[in-house]
Formats: structure tokens, C-alpha cells, sequence
């Protein structure tokens, strides 16, 4: 019966948690990078599409972020104004765009890296090598089991 309570959905539980604590991490970065003029928008949006290896189509982008494609437009918008990213005409759906890191976008992601690495450093500093990968082990493990939902709408069938 413990693991049924520690398992339970109340407030204090898991999910809440980790919810609490990947907005704590988020902030933390958001902070450091705000005096570069990055907001979290703006620097969430460029390690997704670094992530991707540059190429994302849009509408998959504005999925990944978590936030309608019409939302998406004006952040891509004041990133391409910047020159971090440029908008391609996407070779399989013309009428689709394709996101692009420029090299400024590339040098953006490089100081991100860097002072993500230092708030990691500091957020894991005291947990053991061990702790941690049981830690990502157990992550691992979530997005094995939402595999099915994190499919984006538009690979999932419908039925008729």
C-alpha cells in the first residue's frame, strides 16, 4: 500500500513535483540568460530547432514548444529579425517553412549551452552520480510509457 500512496495524484504528489521543479529549472536559466536578451520563449525556441538539426517545419516546431502555430509567428518573427534564424521554404510542402539556425543563431546556442551547463552544475551539485542515473532511468521510463501520447496530432489515425 506505500506505493499506492506515493503514487497517488493528490497535490504533493509526483507530478506536481516535477511540474514545480521544471519551472524552478526553467527560471533559473531564464534568469541568467535574460541580460543576453533572451526570454524564455526566445531561448526555448532556439535549442528546439538546434535540437532538431536544423529543418524543423514550423507547425511541428509550435507542437514541440507546446504552443499554437499562429503564437509561434511572432516569436520566429523577432528571431529572424535578429538574424538567429531564417524561414525556408519547406522541399516537401511548399506552402510549409522550414526553421534554420544562421551562424548568429549557432554562436546564440553555444552561450546558452554554456550557462545552461553552469546552472546544472550548480542545481546537481550535490547529488550523486548514482542518484542521478536512477534519476534519468525513471524519466526514461515516463516517456517510454507516453510514447502514445506524445505523438503529434497529425500521426495519429482517427477513426471514421
Amino acid at each position: 500500500m506505500p506505493d499506492q500512496i506515493e503514487r497517488s495524484g493528490d497535490l504533493g504528489g509526483f507530478g506536481p513535483s516535477l511540474l514545480e521543479l521544471s519551472n524552478r529549472w526553467r527560471r533559473a536559466i531564464d534568469a541568467e540568460l535574460r541580460p543576453l536578451g533572451l526570454s524564455q520563449a526566445t531561448w526555448r525556441t532556439l535549442v528546439f530547432v538546434s535540437r532538431a538539426g536544423n529543418g524543423y517545419l514550423q507547425k511541428d516546431l509550435a507542437y514541440r514548444l507546446g504552443i499554437e502555430g499562429p503564437s509561434l509567428v511572432p516569436l520566429l518573427d523577432a528571431l529572424e529579425e535578429r538574424r538567429l534564424i531564417e524561414r525556408r521554404v519547406a522541399p516537401s510542402d511548399r506552402r510549409g517553412k522550414t526553421i534554420h539556425l544562421t551562424s548568429a543563431g549557432k554562436k546564440t546556442i553555444r552561450g546558452i549551452q554554456t550557462i545552461a551547463d553552469q546552472v546544472q552544475n550548480s542545481l546537481l551539485k550535490d547529488i550523486s552520480a548514482e542518484d542521478l542515473r536512477t534519476c534519468l532511468g525513471v524519466f526514461d521510463t515516463i516517456r517510454v510509457n507516453n510514447a502514445p501520447a506524445a505523438q503529434s496530432p497529425e500521426k495519429k489515425t482517427h477513426a471514421a
